[in-house]
């Protein structure tokens, strides 16, 4: 991808919008990273192409940082291609200073402060990101936070909306679960905030009739 270099000479420093900071947080406790490019640095957004809405999303959100289209390629993982879209922003001192807020020696990190900045549009684009349905209820996918980190974001969550979560222990790392006695109370948060492309990780497996046809039948 190739940076505009006209965003590393900006002197401006503009204040993000509500919508904006909402987006940006919910993005960076998801797939989104922060990167240096120069003197300052950059949004970097990736998703696969099915979730191009998302995508889309971000880049109109951040339009005016933004000069390049999104671009289609082709990740090879284990021998198998996996068709992505992607972009980036230009340069700003004002990614460099949400760097500073999400980043240490390199890790991205959990704020302290981060039931601050956990809004419904942060929460509903972290799930997008990061969100799946369970057997009864959903799980955000943390495993690149420490576990102290992710329940600083289960604090945050019931501070900032009254909804009850839980860590649970997936492959050596953690995760953050909305069990079934939270899913309404979840989905009248962000419900109307995800995206239709995206809409089929609020359904629970066990309520699911494609999941629930693909389970054996158990005969009492």
């Amino acid at each position: 991808m190739r940076d505009n270099a006209e965003g590393s000479r900006s002197s401006e420093r503009p204040n993000l919008s509500r919508w904006q900071r909402s987006i940006l947080v919910g993005t960076l406790l998801g797939d989104g990273c922060i990167a240096q490019h120069g003197r300052w640095h950059r949004l970097h957004i990736k998703h696969k192409a099915a979730h191009r809405a998302l995508a889309e999303l971000k880049r109109d959100t951040f339009q005016g940082f933004v000069s390049m289209r999104i671009h289609e390629f082709d990740q090879q993982l284990g021998g198998k291609r996996f068709p992505c879209v992607q972009f980036a922003t230009r340069t700003h001192p004002i990614f460099s200073e949400w760097h500073s807020r999400f980043y240490r020696e390199g890790r991205k990190i959990v704020p302290e402060d981060i039931a601050r900045w956990m809004t419904p549009p942060a929460l509903a684009v972290w799930f997008m990101d990061d969100g799946a349905a369970d057997h009864w209820g959903f799980t955000l996918q943390t495993h690149s936070f420490e576990v102290e980190e992710v329940d600083l974001l289960r604090r945050a969550v019931h501070e900032r909306f009254d909804l009850e979560t839980r860590l649970r222990r997936n492959k050596g790392r953690w995760l953050l679960y909305v069990p079934a006695a939270s899913v309404r109370g979840f989905k009248e948060i962000v419900g109307q905030l995800i995206l239709p492309d995206l809409r089929y990780k609020m359904v629970p497996r066990a309520l699911d009739p494609v999941e629930t046809a693909r389970r054996p039948l158990i005969r009492g």
